[in-house]
């Protein structure tokens, strides 16, 4: 699974941010406000990954528990599935 394509993030006064472009704003309008831990998972949804693979690198960054990473990951991508803003 990975993002779909078209998003941008910039980094606006402190705050993180994700945009659509393009046609993706057809699908999404508005913007995603990242925490740091949240814009490493992002930029880890750019290319095709696993929830495992991502909490596993969430891990090794932030020495957590992977369960807590997994859950964690869980619920952001379940968010970012229910806006459609995810490809399987």
């Amino acid at each position: 699974m990975k993002i779909k394509e078209g998003f941008v993030t910039r980094e606006i006064a402190d705050t993180i941010v994700a945009v659509p472009t393009g046609e993706l704003v057809n699908v999404f309008q508005g913007m995603i406000k990242l925490t740091a831990s949240s814009k490493f998972v992002w930029d880890l949804l750019q290319e095709d990954i696993t929830i495992d693979e991502i909490a596993n690198k969430l891990v090794k960054k932030y020495n957590i528990d992977f369960e807590k990473a997994k859950a964690d990951t869980e619920k952001f991508i379940h968010n970012l599935k229910a806006n459609n803003l995810i490809e399987e």
